[in-house]
């Protein structure tokens, strides 16, 4: 029997060495064939950029498949973007999460015809005359959160900073006094304001998709509620202030427009008649959110990169204390400037708060025909450009990943192609705060750095990503400040 057995042994192993080969291919095949049909979701990918991010890996500069919107491609091509900057309108479903804090109809969905018209009247709120008048009490905002840290440093060598916690503080704080009122009564408790603000927006944010359960669904709901009653007093003590002073025929003080003020005695462009109480709250919500967020996470974001990176930190400091001398910055001091200016910039391309822009093509005719052999002709199609893809493009920014704020120097800006970097937007939807918000990044990062040496107070791989309105970080930015030797500011 034994001999029997050996007689086969050859046999076996012969066809053991044709089966194992052959089990390997199948066995990769299949697995491949998981892979392209498994369905991968946003929130199974981490977030719509990195759904994004895989499904242009799979497609190429142009996504056509596999999104969650209907008639919708994401597209990362310059050229694209170059052909729609005059088209303003935007696609309605894709914004409807935000109705709950914004209203239903709300400054981002409205079309383009209308967003201009409200641009027209809205523009001044946001030019050098209504910043240089908000300036100082914007940067009365940032020296309070300054002093706060001097304190805890008095009896202690160095402190741990949640950053991003105390520049969204600050953020919203600035973004108040610019939007709302320099003079913010002092019933107002920013604190719970903030916190019901943030509870309010990362519910919406959260339900589009799904994740809210009870608890925090109730939780939002409240926080929706006390954050939108807060801010119809703020507008309405506004109003009163303002009939008051008609009334007892009180001579009006010279003063600079600013948003608020614009609602409130300029007519509503689609109406013909003054703003209702709900479009006012609507469009101070939308400016609050915009600016509140985009500055308190590009601070944190400008600072983490700057802890990186040495060499650029210090000739940054170098700049800051050959232009401010030991004294506050001014308005005019930050245009003088200029690598605080390449700095910040470079930030916002490494890590943009903003995620993407959508445009509504209603017609494919509207495309110039070097667009339309990249298929983009069916009529009412929304098109998303995810910002972060275009920043972290080879093709558009050479080694995409090193920190170089040199690209923005005024002898490099020229060579930076067109069309590539949007932290703001582009073309005809552009955020109209964008100086604003470089206004109070530049301001904090100076007095920051007059102030104290820093570091990061926390592992590099712990500073994770996460989506709400903008990109944050999940784990906040922890930063070490301890007093800067021999500065007497």
């Amino acid at each position: 029997m034994l001999n029997y057995v050996l007689d086969y042994i050859p046999y076996i192993f012969i066809a053991l060495c044709l089966i194992y080969p052959l089990r390997t291919v199948i066995y990769n095949q299949f697995q491949t064939f998981l892979a392209k049909n498994k369905e991968i979701d946003v929130v199974s990918a981490g977030g719509f950029i990195p759904f994004l991010r895989m499904l242009h890996a799979e497609q190429g500069a142009m996504v056509t498949s596999k999104l969650p919107f209907e008639n919708t491609i994401s597209v990362v091509n310059s050229e694209v973007m170059k052909a729609t900057l005059h088209i303003g309108d935007r696609p309605i479903g894709l914004f409807k999460f935000l109705q709950p804090l914004m209203g239903e109809d709300n400054l981002q969905i409205f079309d383009a015809e209308r967003a201009a018209r409200f641009r027209q009247i809205s523009g001044s709120a946001f030019g050098q005359e209504v910043l240089v008048s908000k300036y100082d009490d914007m940067r009365n905002v940032g020296i309070d959160l300054i002093k706060r840290w001097e304190e805890s440093l008095n009896s202690q060598d160095n402190i741990i900073i949640r950053m991003q916690e105390q520049c969204l503080e600050f953020s919203l704080r600035a973004t108040s006094k610019a939007i709302l009122s320099s003079d913010i009564p002092h019933y107002l408790n920013f604190k719970e304001f903030k916190q019901s603000y943030d509870t309010a927006l990362s519910g919406m944010f959260d339900k589009q998709f799904g994740l809210l359960d009870d608890d925090r669904e109730k939780e939002f709901q409240q926080s929706l509620n006390t954050f939108l009653t807060t801010l119809s007093k703020l507008i309405n003590d506004r109003k009163n202030k303002k009939r008051s002073m008609e009334e007892d025929n009180l001579e009006k003080p010279a003063f600079v427009k600013d948003l608020l003020d614009i609602l409130l005695t300029e007519n509503d462009p689609e109406t013909g008649c003054p703003f209702s109480d709900e479009m006012i709250r609507s469009i101070m919500s939308v400016y609050l959110t915009a600016g509140y967020h985009t500055t308190g996470a590009a601070i944190p974001f400008t600072l983490f990169a700057l802890t990186q990176n040495p060499k650029v930190k210090a000739r940054l400091q170098e700049e800051i204390d050959d232009v401010l001398q030991d004294r506050l910055p001014t308005f005019e001091d930050l245009s003088k400037m200029d690598y605080l200016t390449q700095v910040i910039k470079e930030a916002l391309r490494i890590h943009p708060p903003g995620t993407f822009c959508a445009r509504l093509i209603k017609s494919g005719s509207a495309l110039p025909k070097a667009v339309e052999n990249l298929q983009v002709q069916a009529d009412n199609t929304t098109i998303l450009y995810c910002i972060p893809l275009y920043h972290e493009n080879p093709s558009y920014f050479a080694n995409p990943k090193k920190f170089d704020p040199s690209r923005f120097s005024q002898e490099n800006i020229k060579s930076v192609k067109p069309n590539t970097y949007c932290p703001f937007g582009f073309g005809a939807r552009i955020c109209p705060a964008e100086r604003l918000a470089m206004v109070d990044i530049k301001m904090m990062v100076c007095m920051i750095m007059q102030k104290f040496d820093f570091e990061l107070a926390m592992k590099v791989v712990d500073v994770q990503m996460e989506e709400r309105f903008v990109v944050m970080a999940k784990n906040d930015i922890l930063i070490k400040l301890k007093p800067r030797s021999g500065i007497n500011a």
